[in-house]
C-alpha cells in the first residue's frame, strides 16, 4: 500500500488478496485504520507460488522499507548489537546498530544497553581481545604485520585487557580459537566452552606450556564462577526461548528469557505499539517472531509461546531454510512449561508497567514545565495541593483537599474536613475556613508548603483562600483559582483571568487536579449524608438508644452490612433482641 507520494506505508500478505483489502476499507471506529486507508493512494501486488515465498518477500520488504503502519523492531535503528569481525585475522568484538551481510557473527538485539555493556566488561575480564580499529593482517607465517611500534603500549595491553597483536607474537589461530570461544559464551554454550577449555588446559599441560594451561585455567575459573550464579531452570541441558507478551493501551511488551543448557542466561524486552485495531495479538507476535529469527547469530531447538499462532508450520519450515536447525514453537503445554510461561509473562507485565510509568512520568514533567512557563513561576510546582467545597443547599458542607506531587496523586495525603463555623449555603466562607484549618496546621507542625494552592472557584473563592492565609501570617505561598464555566485562571493581583488554550498541557494538569478534588469532596459528602439517613432511620426504631446503636456499627462497619446480616447474625450483639432485630431487617426491605 502506497501513499500519494509513492511511499510504501504497509506491506501485508494474504491467502485472499481481495478479503484482505477490503477489510481495511469497512467503517471502523478505529483512528489508527482510519487514518491508515485514508492515506493509500495505490496498491501493488506481487503473486508468489506459494506461502513460503509470500512470508519471505514480506519479511524483506518490510525490512527494507520499514512502512509506517507495519509492526517493527526497528532493529537496525533502534536495537544494538555485538558484531564479531570473523572477516579480520585478528576479530574485535563492536557495538552496531546494523546488521551487514559479511561473515561477522551477530548477537543481540539488546534492548538494554546497559545490559550489553555488561556482558561486554565480563568477556573483556576474560579473553583479552584487541579493542582498536588498526588493520592487523597475519602473513603466511602466522606473524602479523605490526601496525604499532613495538615498546609502544597501549592502556587496554596495559591491563591485561588485550594480548597486543600489533606488538607481534599472538599465534592468529590461538587468537581465532579464543574468539570461538567468546562466540560459545554469548550463546550460553557455556557447557560446551568449559568442555573445550578443560580439554586446551590439558593439551597444553601435557605440551609443557605451562603459561597457557595457566590461562586457560583461569578462564575456566572465570565462566565456572559465572555459571554457578546462573539459576538452573532444568536438569535436561535443554536450550529454548520463552516468549510471553502483555498489552495496554495499544502498547504490547514482549518479554524473552533466555534458557541455554537448562540454565536461565537472561531476558530481553520489546515494546511494540500497535498500529491500528485490525492487528490482532497473533498478527503482532507473528510479526515479531519473524522478524527476531530472521538473522539469527542461535536459534534454541525450541521457542515456547503463550498465545497459539496459525503459520506455526510454515515459519518452522521457513527458519529450518535460514539455518538448516529444525527449530519448534509451540504453546506451553507441560507444568514445567507453563511454569516458564508465567515467568516470562509476570517479567513482561513488571516491564510493561514500568515502560508506561516512565511514559507518565515524562508527560507529567512536561505539563509541569508548560505550567510554570504559564505562571510565570521562578520553579516547577511539583508539589500541588487544590481545595473544593460540597454541599446541597448549605446541608452537611464539607472540604476536600488533595495533593499531587509530580503532578501524580499523593493519596495517603488527601484530606477532609467537616465545615464547623458556617452556618447554611457559603462556600466563600467554607473555603476561608478549610484552607484556614489545613496551613494552620502545618504551620504549627512546621511541615513543607506546597509549591501551588489550587482552589475550585472563581474571584470570590480565590480571595477567601488569601483571606485564610493572609490570617495564618503565611506568605510567598502561590494561590490560583480554576473557574469550571470558562475554565479561566485568577490569580492574586491580576484584574483579567488567564486563559490557556484548551490543548494546552498545563491546563489539562490543572483540570485533572481540580476534578479529582472535586470528586473526593463529592464521595465524602454522600457517606455523610447515607451515614445520616441510616442513622436517623435506626433512631426511629423504639428501643435502640445511642449505645445500641454504636455497638451495631461497630459489629457491621456500614448500613449495607447491616441490612444484609440475619437475624441470628443481628441477635448477636449484645442488647439487640429478636424483635429489635425483624424491626431492622424491615429497614432493608
Amino acid at each position: 500500500m502506497k501513499d500519494r507520494a509513492g511511499n510504501i506505508i504497509y506491506v501485508g500478505k494474504a491467502k485472499n488478496l481481495k478479503n484482505r483489502v477490503i477489510s481495511y476499507f469497512r467503517i471502523s471506529n478505529d483512528l489508527k485504520t482510519s487514518l491508515l486507508s485514508s492515506h493509500i493512494h495505490s496498491i501493488e501486488f506481487i503473486v508468489t507460488e506459494n506461502e513460503m515465498e509470500a512470508l519471505i518477500l514480506e519479511s524483506n520488504l518490510i525490512k527494507k522499507h520499514y512502512p509506517k503502519y507495519n509492526i517493527s523492531l526497528k532493529d537496525d535503528k533502534r536495537y544494538p548489537f555485538i558484531k564479531i569481525t570473523f572477516e579480520e585475522d585478528y576479530p574485535r568484538l563492536m557495538i552496531v546498530r546494523k546488521r551487514e551481510r559479511d561473515r561477522s557473527l551477530y548477537f543481540g538485539p539488546y534492548t538494554s544497553a546497559r545490559s550489553m555493556r555488561g556482558t561486554l566488561g565480563l568477556i573483556n575480564k576474560i579473553f583479552p581481545t584487541r579493542k582498536c580499529n588498526k588493520i592487523i593482517i597475519a602473513d603466511r607465517t602466522g606473524s602479523p604485520f605490526v601496525s604499532r611500534p613495538v615498546g609502544t603500549y597501549c592502556l587496554y595491553y596495559q591491563m591485561k585487557q588485550c594480548g597486543g597483536p600489533c606488538q607481534g607474537g599472538v599465534d592468529p589461530v590461538e587468537y581465532k580459537r579464543m574468539v570461538r570461544q567468546i562466540a560459545l559464551f554469548l550463546q550460553g554454550k557455556n557447557k560446551d566452552l568449559v568442555n573445550e577449555l578443560n580439554m586446551k588446559m590439558k593439551e597444553y599441560t601435557k605440551g609443557m606450556e605451562y603459561e597457557k594451561a595457566a590461562l586457560m585455567r583461569d578462564r575456566l575459573i572465570a565462566i565456572e564462577s559465572i555459571m554457578e550464579r546462573q539459576r538452573i531452570i532444568s536438569s535436561k541441558f535443554e536450550s529454548k526461548d520463552v516468549l510471553a507478551f502483555t498489552s495496554r493501551d495499544n502498547i504490547f511488551n514482549i518479554t524473552l528469557l533466555f534458557i541455554r543448557e537448562g540454565k536461565m542466561i537472561g531476558k530481553n524486552n520489546f515494546i511494540i505499539k500497535r498500529k491500528f485495531e485490525e492487528m490482532d495479538t497473533e498478527e503482532i507476535l507473528t510479526s515479531f517472531i519473524k522478524q527476531y529469527y530472521s538473522n539469527p547469530s542461535f536459534l534454541p531447538a525450541e521457542v515456547l509461546v503463550n498465545e497459539a499462532i496459525t503459520e506455526r508450520e510454515l515459519i518452522q519450515k521457513w527458519l529450518f531454510n535460514l539455518s538448516h536447525q529444525k527449530i519448534s514453537i509451540k504453546k506451553a503445554q507441560t507444568d514445567f512449561e507453563k511454569r516458564l510461561i508465567k515467568m516470562a509473562f509476570d517479567n513482561s507485565t513488571i516491564e510493561l508497567g514500568n515502560f508506561l510509568m516512565d511514559i507518565e512520568m515524562k508527560e507529567s514533567q512536561k505539563r509541569l514545565l508548560e505550567l510554570k512557563k504559564a505562571l510565570g513561576l521562578k520553579r516547577v510546582p511539583t508539589n500541588i495541593e487544590a481545595f473544593d467545597i460540597s454541599n446541597i443547599q448549605g446541608d452537611m458542607a464539607v472540604g476536600s483537599m488533595v495533593k499531587f506531587i509530580n503532578a501524580r496523586p499523593s493519596k495517603n495525603e488527601y484530606r477532609k474536613f467537616r465545615i464547623k463555623s458556617v452556618n447554611g449555603m457559603d462556600d466563600f466562607k467554607s473555603m476561608e475556613e478549610v484552607v484556614y484549618r489545613r496551613y494552620k496546621r502545618l504551620k504549627e507542625e512546621k511541615k513543607v508548603l506546597p509549591d501551588l494552592v489550587l482552589i475550585d472557584g472563581g474571584k470570590g473563592q480565590l480571595s477567601s483562600a488569601l483571606s485564610a492565609l493572609y490570617k495564618n501570617q503565611i506568605k510567598n505561598l502561590l494561590v490560583i483559582a480554576l473557574a469550571k464555566k470558562e475554565e479561566q485562571i485568577f490569580l492574586p493581583g491580576h484584574h483579567d483571568p488567564l486563559t490557556l488554550p484548551r490543548t494546552s498541557q498545563a491546563l489539562k494538569l490543572l483540570q485533572n487536579i481540580r476534578d479529582e478534588a472535586h470528586r473526593f469532596a463529592i464521595q465524602y459528602h454522600k457517606t455523610l449524608r447515607k451515614t445520616r439517613m441510616v442513622r436517623s432511620e435506626i433512631d426511629g426504631i423504639s428501643g435502640i438508644g445511642p449505645k445500641l446503636k454504636k455497638r451495631l456499627f461497630q459489629a457491621f462497619g456500614n448500613k449495607e452490612n447491616m441490612l444484609s446480616a440475619t437475624e441470628e447474625d443481628l441477635v448477636k450483639v449484645p442488647g439487640i433482641t429478636r424483635k429489635l432485630a425483624e424491626k431492622i431487617k424491615k429497614l432493608g426491605g
